[in-house]
């Protein structure tokens, strides 16, 4: 394409941030080129940055919650994944992970992240040291480099559109929690997946909706989304008297879904007790390894009747979360322009990752949402 992108490239775990340069290439049959608005900053980005996921090696370009405009598109590429035609210029959103589609795991078992021929999750590929380079979302431009990404277009504005990733993986949540007309639902932990896991639980046919986290910034924006009480675990530090106070929002002595999206084995644990008898908890945050924590079968799970189910990203039937995902943000109804609360450059990516694991806040302000401007 004649013209270069700079990237931001993790040297090494909670290391250095360096900015580069790569040419940015033409791109071949079934491929595409994107030119990049916002990529949201992950908790997964952050964890994998302290260097919690031991399958990525250093240097890294990370980023996989990627909205942009179509740059250049390769041949036999004119439509997006639900067949609506595609011209440079249009915004579009990417799903970050990529399978063959048609093999045993793919159609059969559903299982897409267990493809034989599976490529590497855009945000994800490590290490950046050979080509294709501009391969994550920290960047100025996306090399969809993958036959088959999934990628769908839309006139949502970039900071609503780039939720589309985290709304997919709280729909997987909501969906393996069971969540019905009528449930009543706690939502533990409110970043950017917790907050749309409140959209999803009320899309779904919750009754009754309880976000439990901090800062207050984020749990007074779950309350805008739709919650309809919340619990801060910076007020109320005890487990018991937390416990106590989920209980008395919901009117019951627990919740027929917890969905866990706190990232914390010790809240993990805290979570299976706000389950109700026979309920659910579908934990999400765990993404990557944490460390462990002492489990009771008896006394935290048989006897009380209760599931445990791990969710794991989008899931299986990815590609159809990460559409429903695209069409309730579309929508509207929920003021999904304020999850966004900051926006900063390329220079300040290792920055956005250190507060973002650490004490959520930048610049003075609580964090919702960190978002990558490539171009600010």
């Amino acid at each position: 394409m004649s013209t270069t992108s700079r990237a931001a490239i993790v040297l090494d775990a909670a290391g250095e941030v360096e900015i580069r340069s790569y040419e940015v290439p033409e791109p071949g049959p079934g491929e595409f080129v994107l030119k990049l608005e916002l990529c949201g900053v992950c908790g997964t980005d952050a964890h994998v940055y302290q260097g919690r996921l031991p399958s990525i090696a250093f240097p890294a370009l990370l980023g996989h919650e990627i909205v942009g405009t179509v740059a250049a598109l390769g041949e036999g590429v004119t439509t997006d994944h639900r067949g609506r035609p595609v011209t440079v210029g249009d915004r579009v959103g990417v799903f970050p992970a990529a399978s063959c589609g048609h093999c045993y795991q793919c159609q059969v078992r559903h299982r897409p992240a267990n493809c034989p021929d599976r490529r590497p999750s855009y945000g994800f590929k490590s290490p950046v040291t050979n080509p294709p380079h501009l391969t994550g979302g920290f960047a100025e431009y996306l090399h969809a480099a993958n036959t088959g990404t999934v990628f769908y277009r839309t006139d949502l504005r970039p900071e609503v559109a780039v939720l589309q990733e985290p709304m997919s993986v709280a729909l997987h949540g909501i969906e393996r929690g069971g969540v019905r007309l009528g449930s009543t639902v706690v939502v533990q932990g409110v970043g950017a997946i917790g907050l749309m896991a409140v959209v999803a639980a009320r899309a779904a046919g919750a009754s009754r909706v309880v976000a439990v986290g901090a800062p207050r910034a984020r749990l007074e924006l779950a309350k805008a989304l739709g919650a309809d009480a919340v619990v801060d675990i910076a007020e109320v530090g005890d487990v018991d008297e937390r416990r106590r106070a989920v209980f008395d929002a919901l009117d019951a002595p627990g919740a027929d879904c917890v969905v866990g999206a706190s990232g914390s084995p010790h809240a993990f644990m805290e979570a299976i007790g706000l389950v109700a008898d026979g309920g659910v908890l579908a934990e999400l945050g765990n993404f990557t390894d944490r460390g462990t924590v002492p489990f009771n079968p008896f006394s935290d799970l048989l006897k009380r009747d209760i599931t445990i189910a791990g969710v794991y990203g989008a899931g299986p039937d990815m590609q159809r979360r990460y559409h429903d995902a695209l069409l309730i943000l579309e929508r509207g109804g929920w003021p999904y322009d304020r999850v966004v609360s900051h926006r900063v450059p390329l220079e300040r990516v290792g920055e956005a990752l250190t507060a973002l694991g650490g004490g959520f806040s930048l610049d003075g302000r609580d964090i919702v949402k960190l978002a990558i401007d490539p171009w600010a």
